[in-house]
């Protein structure tokens, strides 16, 4: 369902009157946003009849209107004009209490001029003042996955988290991507549609090598009814074609050309996905999909693919971090590393269905 300028109602049948009124501001990135979805399933869960609504940036915002743990989707708009418009219509939602995930000023500054009662978040960046309930991070959180953050701002027990699939597919987005499917050249098997995201927004230092991803991909086609899968936005065309020209036939490069819910669709016919450390990898783990996850410096620790059912690959003999540089030339060593037969086991696992 599209999102409005400013305010669209998700649900078509509004909550009781005198129900609670929640907003939730919500995180930037798409990863982020599906990380902080254990944590706010079981927020859903734990208030069945409280109307939430959630502050979202528009890059993201289709993410959340396919996420049945929210009501509502507000555009956090960008510059002067849109700081106004956005705090409008959080005024206009009536909300008595305001969850703050992010940590910066700007973030906190937005609930509290629209008057909300009630705001919980964590402190920093001098907005402790603009806040109502301060969140302390349990050691727990400090040291584990990211999705323990946000359980700590919601006040969750870690032990309530729910698991994946968060996102929606409709029954016509499955049937557009299933007819696109059937056109693939040779057909496809079941269970043998794989995708591969060859990109990472955050640069080298996070991509696989291309080659790499054109050997892997090549083995695979190689049996019979095995098709992949090329994705990734516009910014990742060029290592998509990369790999897609070096495998050949039985490869389909989409990268750039898919917009957010036939994305959604196709990666929810996968069997699984092979994936960097990205916004894709996420994605597909938002939907249940196995997931292959490849880590060199980043620290999976922190940013693994939430669920159970997936394989993460990482550097062997390296110091890892939460935070590396765009293209570092460490980081492109360290991911390199991991050998092409290290996920070509990976898949044939999943295939198999021992993952």
């Amino acid at each position: 369902m599209p999102v409005s300028p400013e305010f669209v109602s998700i649900k078509a049948a509004p909550h009781g009157v005198g129900s609670a009124r929640i907003l939730i501001v919500g995180l930037s990135w798409l990863g982020d946003g599906i990380m902080a979805m254990p944590a706010l399933a079981a927020f859903r869960k734990r208030l069945p009849g409280v109307h939430i609504t959630m502050l979202a940036k528009p890059s993201v915002a289709s993410l959340w209107s396919i996420f049945p743990g929210v009501d509502d989707v507000i555009l956090l708009k960008k510059g002067f004009v849109g700081m106004r418009d956005t705090i409008r219509a959080v005024r206009k939602g009536g909300f008595d209490f305001a969850y703050i995930l992010p940590k910066s000023f700007r973030t906190a500054w937005i609930p509290f001029l629209a008057g909300i009662p009630g705001r919980r978040g964590l402190s920093g960046n001098g907005r402790g003042w603009m806040l109502t309930e301060t969140a302390a991070l349990s050691e727990a959180a400090v040291c584990g996955h990211q999705s323990l953050e946000i359980a700590d701002v919601l006040q969750l027990s870690h032990g309530d988290l729910e698991l994946p699939p968060f996102l929606m597919v409709s029954d016509e987005i499955r049937k557009r991507i299933r007819n696109r499917v059937d056109t693939f050249q040779g057909g496809v098997e079941e269970g043998k549609l794989i995708a591969f995201f060859p990109g990472a927004a955050h640069g080298p230092s996070k991509r696989w090598p291309a080659g790499n991803f054109a050997a892997v991909g090549r083995r695979l086609v190689s049996e019979p009814g095995c098709r992949l899968l090329i994705l990734g936005s516009r910014g990742d065309k060029v290592v998509c074609d990369e790999v897609a020209a070096g495998i050949g036939d039985g490869a389909v490069n989409l990268a750039g050309e898919t917009d957010f819910l036939e994305l959604i669709g196709l990666l929810s016919l996968c069997r699984c996905v092979v994936a960097n450390d990205s916004g894709g990898m996420h994605l597909a783990a938002g939907l249940g999909v196995p997931v292959i996850g490849l880590f060199g410096l980043t620290d999976p620790s922190k940013t693994a693919p939430v669920g159970t059912r997936h394989t993460l690959l990482c550097a062997e003999g390296v110091r890892q971090s939460r935070d590396i540089d765009p293209d570092s030339p460490e980081a492109r060593s360290a991911i390199a590393s991991i050998s092409v037969d290290a996920v070509l086991g990976a898949v044939a696992r999943v295939v198999a269905g021992s993952v």
